[in-house]
């Protein structure tokens, strides 16, 4: 039986820390697939996450790995070659997590043909990818008259930064999610790394490190704020940021349709049953602590969508049944956040314009497509810092962990064959989600039978909720219903599997009534959409 690698968290213990090489502040997709990086070349490397891995900005996301199409509007030509060549690297390094996916345009322009055939162009090695299914073909003409093109989509973004995260302690990295940076540790003019408190256990720690990494998206100025020294090493903070929000409805179309409208673009995609409309592109001033998704801006949403009579009916919020969001990092101050760059920036604090600060690095912007590359440019800035040779990057041809799968159609059709106690719906699940660590879930299951009743639609179990408490550093109901499962991620399942999920939550962690009372208040309201 396959085992499953348990990824702890390294501030639940008090031991001191030798100084490490690279200290990552931030654990969403750009400081997890940094970690990863830093780790598999060998240096010594802790990350910390306030939340959960992949809680804030990363998991405000279409769940697209693309190329950029509509970047080619500002002529950003290397980044959209960039997200092409990742996409495809990307498929090949999770191939249990990522699929190929159509995409129409259904009232293509002139313009929109000949940047579809730039588009391919650019793509010119798409179909140099270790699974036949993911050869992406180019694009053409519907029968209706549109253009159908071809993109990938990643099944669970949250499970694929928890897939580089996982892959980064498997190579030596030590990770702690719901963690805080509290401040910066500075002496002589230089920082040396950070003080951190560990929000669970209340445990205070002194993590000193050659290098410190700020990956913490909108957070970036935040988190430089802490110390005079750093305050104001970035340059200018933001003024105003891109507010992007998601609608999940039941399903209205067979294949993703991209609309260009008036106030920017939304697609209306098919997605585990249900159609996922979105993003907003909507500026936000306020302080990045204050976002909430609101109804208001629900419904602005669902105004312009109806106002651009583009979908098959009209949708109002009884026909909401999910709704997430949240804020763009964004590299440039720029009022139409619609045309503002969405390529990244790589902040060195050591060069004058900078704060002349040694030892600190921020990366800014950046999207889920081109993180492998940003963080191989960022390792590349480390180690001239440390003045390091590293061995060479392995991590565009290296599967992450748990995700050395092969052609995926090939394993799931294998998987339901040997395992026929199981339905068809849970095993595909299971095998897309837990890669080659599923066999070790479905044993779980074969094991306590209480964990083997499906919970959802897509046959998802409950002992995937023991998996991700046990195995994944899962602390919180909602960092399993939201982050390792998909149970919550269309909506409330259900105080039915709230109660299931915190009661083995509760055995596995020892919670007490009060602390599973307040897990399931807070998971409730994290759930209940605002109206």
């Amino acid at each position: 039986m396959t085992a499953i690698a348990t990824i702890g968290r390294f501030t639940e213990s008090s031991t001191t820390l030798p100084p490490l090489d690279l200290l990552v502040i931030g654990g969403g997709i750009t400081g997890a697939a940094t970690a990863y990086e830093a780790a598999g070349r060998g240096l010594r490397v802790a990350l910390v996450e306030e939340r959960d891995y992949g809680a804030a900005t990363s998991a405000a996301t279409g769940k697209l790995i693309h190329g950029g199409l509509r970047y080619l509007k500002q002529l950003e030509v290397g980044l959209v070659r960039e997200s092409l060549r990742e996409r495809r690297i990307i498929s090949n390094i999770a191939p249990n997590l990522i699929d190929a996916y159509p995409t129409v345009l259904p009232d293509a322009t002139l313009v929109m043909r000949a940047g579809l055939t730039a588009y391919d162009a650019l793509s010119f090695d798409r179909k140099r990818v270790a699974d036949p299914a993911k050869a992406l073909p180019r694009h053409h003409r519907t029968d209706d008259g549109g253009l159908l093109y071809y993109d990938c989509l990643m099944i669970s973004p949250e499970r694929l930064t928890l897939a580089f995260v996982r892959s980064a302690a498997v190579a030596g990295a030590l990770v702690a999610n719901h963690t805080r940076a509290t401040s910066l540790l500075i002496e002589g003019g230089r920082v040396t790394g950070a003080r951190v408190s560990d929000l669970v256990s209340g445990q205070q720690h002194e993590i000193r490190a050659k290098v410190v990494l700020n990956a913490t998206g909108p957070w970036v100025f935040d988190t430089l704020d802490g110390s005079p020294l750093t305050s104001h090493s970035a340059g200018p903070r933001p003024s105003v940021r891109s507010e992007g929000i998601y609608l999940i409805t039941r399903q209205l179309t067979d294949v993703m349709t991209l609309h260009v409208t008036a106030h920017g673009h939304f697609s209306c995609a098919p997605w585990r049953g249900h159609s996922m409309i979105g993003p907003t592109e909507r500026p936000y001033t306020g302080a990045i602590s204050d976002w909430r998704l609101t109804r208001e801006s629900v419904e602005t949403f669902l105004a312009e969508i109806n106002a651009a009579g583009l979908l098959p009916v009209t949708i109002g919020l009884a026909d909401v049944r999910h709704a997430y969001g949240g804020l763009r990092p964004l590299t440039e101050d720029a009022g139409d956040t619609y045309t503002a760059s969405r390529g990244a920036e790589l902040i060195d604090h050591a060069r004058a314009e900078h704060g002349h600060i040694d030892g600190l690095i921020s990366a800014a912007g950046g999207k889920y497509t081109t993180s492998r590359a940003f963080a191989e440019h960022i390792v590349g800035l480390v180690a001239s810092k440390l003045d390091r040779l590293l061995a060479p990057s392995t991590s565009a041809a290296t599967p992450l962990h748990a995700c050395h799968t092969g052609p995926i159609e090939e394993y799931v059709a294998s998987s339901v064959a040997r395992n026929r106690d199981f339905s068809p719906d849970t095993v595909r699940y299971l095998a897309r989600h837990h890669g080659t660590e599923h066999d070790a879930v479905l044993d779980l299951a074969r094991a306590h039978p209480d964990l083997a009743r499906p919970m959802d639609a897509d046959g998802e179990l409950l002992a995937q909720v023991l998996v991700a408490a046990r195995h994944e550093s899962a602390r919180t109901l909602s960092d399993v219903l939201l982050r390792r499962t998909g149970l919550g991620t269309l909506g409330h399942p259900g105080a039915e599997v709230l109660e299931a999920a915190s009661g083995v939550m509760a055995g596995e962690l020892g919670w007490d009534d009060s602390r599973r009372e307040q897990e399931l208040k807070e998971a409730d309201a994290q759930l209940t959409l605002p109206w």
